[in-house]
């Protein structure tokens, strides 16, 4: 039985979940008893999730799910919810995706949105139910318990986990089924919808810096990941005047930044971090509506 092919028999679906099951069941037994193994296994456990979801049929996803959540509480209650059960959900919904043959970039965002939400949704959960505070607990392993903008820090942490997550399971999916010869939609109709989510965080950003502080850079921090999608764009147009615009505006918001940077008050000056992604989006905006006229003309 190949490890990545689809899975067709009853027999074969339950073999390969409970080979998958098992692998998830020592993730968290090493968790337990390794803990400075924790952000390795945290980024392959989506992953595990992911290849279930994609190569084996879906009817039977739910058997994995519980068997997983079951002998995995078995040793460690808080870890499971807080690390299998999302990686379960996101797992399922990357292979959800990858079958609908989504575009990669929004099969990335969407499962990291859906992963930062189960995550916030389980610290609340496992606080009530065994109080264990799951923030705190990371914060001690890295020695960062004292550090002054810890909440800041936090958030994203859960970000950049859950986008790194998604990110791996997607690309190593993406490259073995490719040998598999199937091939997933990466054209781009419009930007619009790249260039409008940029502008999105970078307005969400700036309401929270005065409503809930410690997310606003979370959404900064997310704004970048539009942004460089926009970049290579950008570069991979060839178009002199965009690239003429993007140094202009690039120079623009690093004088900005060099000027208010140090004359606003920490960690609220890491906003302004926000000006690279917006002259990014700013550039794409403009190049995209000169180069739709010109086709137009």
């Amino acid at each position: 039985m190949a490890l990545f092919s689809k899975k067709t028999t009853l027999v074969h679906n339950i073999t390969y979940m409970a080979i998958m099951t098992a692998i998830n069941l020592i993730f968290i037994v090493l968790d337990t008893y390794v803990p400075f193994l924790m952000v390795l296994l945290i980024l392959l456990l989506p992953f595990v999730s992911a290849v279930v979801s994609y190569f084996c049929q879906k009817r039977y996803y739910i058997i994995y799910a519980v068997a997983s959540i079951g002998l995995c509480m078995i040793f460690n209650i808080a870890d499971t919810i807080f690390y299998i059960v999302p990686a379960l959900c996101s797992g399922f919904v990357i292979g959800l995706l990858l079958d609908k043959k989504i575009h990669p970039f929004w099969m990335i965002l969407s499962s990291t949105l859906i992963e930062v939400a189960l995550t916030y949704a389980f610290i609340s959960l496992i606080n009530l139910m065994t109080n264990t505070d799951m923030v705190e607990t990371f914060l001690t392993i890295f020695h960062l318990n004292e550090f002054a903008f810890k909440e800041e820090l936090m958030h994203l942490f859960i970000l950049f986990i859950a986008l790194t997550q998604c990110s791996i399971t997607h690309f190593v999916l993406l490259t073995e089924i490719k040998k598999l010869g199937v091939e997933t939609d990466t054209r781009v109709n419009s930007f619009t919808p790249y260039v409008i989510g940029l502008f999105a965080c970078l307005v969400v950003a700036t309401v929270l810096a005065f409503t809930y502080r410690p997310m606003s850079l979370s959404f900064v921090a997310l704004s970048f990941y539009f942004a460089i999608f926009l970049l290579i764009d950008i570069i991979l147009a060839k178009r002199t005047f965009a690239y003429v615009l993007l140094g202009i505006t690039m120079v623009s918001s690093f004088i900005v930044f060099v000027i208010f940077f140090t004359k606003i008050d920490k960690p609220m000056g890491f906003m302004l971090f926000g000006l690279f992604p917006l002259a990014i989006g700013i550039t794409s905006f403009i190049k995209n509506i000169l180069l739709s006229k010109q086709i137009n003309n």
